[in-house]
This record gives structure tokens, C-alpha cells and sequence, in this order.
């Protein structure tokens, strides 16, 4: 399977790739949905697939693995129970903004203090509040005043992407370009998720946090195969890599969420985000989010690509976004948007 990773220009005109899967799920042919769809040149419609097309998450397909592949599943489901589990710790100063943005009455100078610490993150906390996402009439140049512009829930926000970023690129190793993607992916289903919560009743920051962590299990993916890389030379390619991230990353991101004292609804979204919820799950609408996302993110090939049908898809059916022109608009703008906003990371 080709992995293509990009914004706008891929997106307009996706690979053709097979989309084959053993799993049942709808298939629509594109005939059946022609007058339901928008008005806008094929070329343009990048959310209407040519063909036959998905309407749920489809997962990938069983790999026959090579023995090297097949000893990293070994090891990786071996950690499942904490045996040789090493999980990415919190950095220090992303620690201590998060401790002190848990407290009810936190004082944001202090936490602006805390941040200078970090150049890193500092430099991140500036961007950010200069990016498309949050930038008023003035370029701010002062700590403080970012701090006070993107607000504790975005600050939150914006350590936690700290410290997956830190995880992912830690051990380097000949991984580079692997943990560039892993970034790039969760910033990307950031932004998506962002976007689409503003037609629900989901806080769009809470939104970006969810789109940021769900597939965080896949950073202990790449960690385990560069210290299996270290070991044995062994060198993963990126189809196997892919089928193992699919096969581990909630178990992980379980793990990882409660090492790093995330809410329980966000271990709850991490740890289980594939199975299509019940109508009385509490977390109906930010799971159908993650599936929405999931299959955007896809089809502008940040992720595998499948052919996925985003009007007809299940998941905006039953968030009722399909016949939403507010909808519409925000696929339409969504890859030049995404292209922009990530230039900030």
C-alpha cells in the first residue's frame, strides 16, 4: 500500500488505490447518490470519491507479516500487560503548566512564566496565537499576552501536542520521516476535528485536544521499532508499520493516557474510537466526530487512502451534517485551510 502524506494537492485528486477490505460495510456506487451530491466539478469534490465508495471506517486489511514484522507484534503486544513497558514520560515544563491548568483559579502570568522556561514551547505559544486559528488585528509579541489570547483550554491543548511531539521524535533513530507523518496526521485530525465540532455542541477545543491524542498509541509503535532497529538492524517498512499501528495504537493510547493523567472521557476516546457507538453512549457525538475525522483525513491522504463517500457516510448522516450547507462549506475550504493552519506547527 502507497502512503502518501499532504494537504490540498493530493486531496483534489487522490490515488486510485483498491480500498480492499474483508470488512463489511456500506458500498455505494456513485450513480446512487449523483443528485444528492454538490453541484461542483468531480475534480473539485474531493469528499465524492469516483466509483465505488465507503460509508463507514474501513480498517486494513491482515498482512501477512515478514518473521522481522512478526517479532515487533510480538513485542509490542507483550507491553499490553507492562512487561518491558517503557511509556513516553510528560516533559518537565509541559508537566507543570498542565498541573497548574488543572487547578480551578489558575494564574496565567505564572503559567506564561513557566512556559518561557521551554523555548520550544514558548516559541509554539507565540505561533499559535499569531496562526489563522486565533490571530486578532495585532501580531503579539509577548508571551503574556499569547497566554492571554488562546486561553487555558488552548494552552492545555498546546502542551499536550508538546509532549506527543517530544514522544514521537525522542528516540529518532532512522525514524525521522516516520515520526514527521505520526505528527503531521495528529495535527491534521486536529484541525479536522476542530472544524466539525463547531456544528455540534462539542467545545471546538476540547475538539482539537480529541483530534491531537486519539491515535497517540502509535508513537509507542515507532518507539518499539526503533529500539527493535537498535537491537537487530531490523527495518520495519511502512505497510507493516501501518498494519501494527491499526492492530496496538488504542491498547497503547490507553496506556498512555492514564500515565499521563488525561480525563477519563478522553482515556474513554483514545482507548476505544473504532467501534461504531450505541445511540446512548454519552460520548455519541464526539466518537462519530473521531469516525468523521478518521475518514477525512484518509481521503486527503494524510492517512491510507480509501474512497470514502463523506455526505453519505453513516457518521455525518447520524451527526446530521449531510444535508447542512455549513457542512459543505467546510469541506469545500478544508484542504487550502489545512494547508495554512499547519505551516503554525
Amino acid at each position: 500500500m502507497d502512503m502518501l502524506i499532504g494537504g490540498g494537492t493530493n486531496a483534489v485528486n487522490p490515488p486510485n488505490h483498491s480500498g480492499e477490505s474483508s470488512t463489511a460495510v456500506g458500498v455505494l456506487e456513485r450513480d446512487e447518490v449523483e443528485s444528492q451530491s454538490s453541484d461542483n466539478d468531480d475534480a473539485e469534490c474531493w469528499w465524492r470519491p469516483e466509483g465505488e465508495s465507503y460509508t463507514e471506517r474501513v480498517p486494513l486489511a491482515p498482512l501477512n507479516l515478514s518473521t522481522e514484522a512478526r517479532a515487533l507484534e510480538n513485542m509490542l503486544i507483550s507491553q499490553f500487560d507492562g512487561h518491558d513497558l517503557s511509556l513516553p514520560p510528560l516533559p518537565r515544563v509541559p508537566e507543570a503548566v498542565l498541573r497548574k491548568l488543572r487547578k480551578r483559579n489558575c494564574n496565567l502570568p505564572e503559567i506564561a512564566h513557566d512556559i518561557s522556561e521551554d523555548q520550544v514551547s514558548a516559541a509554539s505559544v507565540l505561533r499559535m496565537s499569531n496562526s489563522p486559528l486565533y490571530r486578532g488585528m495585532n501580531k503579539i509579541t509577548s508571551l503574556e499576552l499569547a497566554v492571554v489570547r488562546l486561553g487555558s483550554n488552548a494552552i492545555k491543548t498546546l502542551m499536550l501536542h508538546q509532549a506527543m511531539r517530544s514522544s514521537t521524535f525522542e528516540q529518532g533513530g532512522g525514524y525521522n520521516k516516520v515520526a514527521e507523518m505520526l505528527s503531521l496526521r495528529a495535527l491534521s485530525a486536529a484541525y479536522v476535528m476542530r472544524e466539525l465540532a463547531q456544528l455540534t455542541d462539542v467545545d471546538i477545543e476540547e475538539a482539537f485536544m480529541i483530534g491531537l491524542l486519539h491515535d497517540i498509541g502509535n508513537v509507542m509503535v515507532l518507539r518499539t521499532a526503533v529500539g527493535l532497529r537498535k537491537l537487530s538492524k531490523f527495518e520495519i517498512d511502512m505497510e507493516s508499520f501501518e498494519f501494527l499501528c491499526e492492530e496496538t495504537h488504542q491498547e497503547f493510547g490507553e496506556l498512555i493516557a492514564e500515565s499521563w493523567g488525561l480525563p477519563d472521557h478522553i482515556r474513554s476516546l483514545v482507548s476505544s474510537h473504532h467501534e461504531y457507538p450505541e445511540s446512548d453512549d454519552p460520548l455519541f457525538t464526539e466518537r462519530l466526530l473521531i469516525e468523521l475525522t478518521d475518514m477525512i483525513c484518509s481521503l486527503l491522504t494524510f492517512t491510507p487512502y480509501q474512497p470514502y463517500n463523506i455526505l453519505e457516510s453513516r457518521a455525518a448522516k447520524d451527526l446530521g451534517f449531510a444535508d447542512r450547507p455549513e457542512f459543505g462549506a467546510i469541506l469545500e475550504r478544508l484542504p487550502d485551510d489545512l494547508e495554512e493552519v499547519l505551516e503554525f506547527f
